[in-house]
């Protein structure tokens, strides 16, 4: 019985859920744009920003097109302490909705894919 359930949820789930996110991020002082993989649960480094990618996911092919990514972002200084800088889900339809707000860096999803 606990299988089905599992299945029915899987069933009408309204999103396939994917093992990689790529994401864009932008240096704005130098002009670089950098197209970044990042495997779920997994960490890469751009420039001071620790981005940490958990979950990554896509509407159905039937409905409009939607990735959609939930991240944590850490600002790490030498010389301060980490401070987190943003954790949620930001969508690639509507990057404002849930942007980073960074004075030297973008960041914004792209796609989902599968491992």
């Amino acid at each position: 019985s606990k299988i089905f359930f599992i299945f029915l949820i899987i069933l009408f789930n309204n999103k396939f859920v994917f093992g990689k996110t790529t994401i864009g991020a932008l240096n704005k002082v130098s002009g670089k744009v950098s197209k970044l993989i990042i495997e779920d649960d997994g960490e890469i480094f751009f420039g001071s920003l620790k981005i940490i990618a958990h979950t990554c996911t896509k509407s159905l092919p039937e409905e409009p097109p939607e990735n959609k990514a939930f991240l944590e972002v850490w600002d790490i200084k030498y010389d301060q302490e980490d401070k987190k800088i943003f954790n949620g889900w930001m969508f690639s339809s509507s990057p404002s909705i849930s942007a980073l707000e960074h004075a030297v860096y973008d960041v914004w999803i792209i796609d989902c894919k599968p491992l």
